[in-house]
């Protein structure tokens, strides 16, 4: 969150990951706190893909599997250094770390018909999804944008984490949000 000039007591907030789902919550419960809110990957309910029982266990390495989940998220087109230091950052957590974050995405964030209290008009909502997401797709990121009333912009030759798998791309994209907030 960064704070904009005295002459306005608003925030404006960008979140990707797990976070991004906070971006609605935010929208929903405090949307007069803030400027504008961006949401990167953001969709209000995913159909899990995964099972998260068998992901803190002694005979399984969460931050090696977290880290494999994270690579196949990124664009293949994303250059190889920077796919792999966000990989390295996912297998950096400890025991129990990622079930905890696919938990909260699978269960206690998800908004369901919350999203319908969205109001745009309070706070200028902007969605941005890459096109290589295959977790929170452009297409369910479509879906709420069309639930919310607004537009969302599908970025190209990028996956679930933009600003790390491919910063030079990301920018393209954030840079005239960051104009229409200003």
């Amino acid at each position: 969150i960064r704070r904009p000039p005295r002459s306005t007591p608003l925030y404006s907030s960008a979140a990707s990951d797990v976070y991004k789902r906070q971006i609605l919550h935010l929208a929903i419960n405090f949307p007069e706190k803030f400027k504008a809110l961006i949401g990167l990957q953001s969709a209000g309910h995913l159909d899990p893909y995964y099972d998260i029982s068998w992901l803190h266990r002694q005979d399984v390495h969460g931050g090696e599997v977290c880290g494999g989940i994270a690579y196949g998220l990124m664009a293949p087109t994303s250059p190889e250094n920077d796919k792999f230091e966000t990989m390295w950052h996912y297998m950096q957590g400890g025991p129990g770390i990622f079930k905890g974050d696919l938990f909260f995405y699978k269960f206690d964030g998800n908004i369901g018909t919350e999203i319908k209290k969205i109001n745009n008009s309070k706070c200028p909502i902007f969605l941005l999804t890459g096109e290589y997401d295959y977790s929170a797709t452009p297409e369910e990121t479509k879906s709420l944008a069309d639930t919310i009333g607004i537009e969302m912009v599908k970025m190209k030759n990028v996956g679930h984490f933009p600003m790390s798998e491919n910063p030079e791309e990301f920018l393209k994209y954030l840079h005239p949000v960051l104009e229409k907030i200003s």
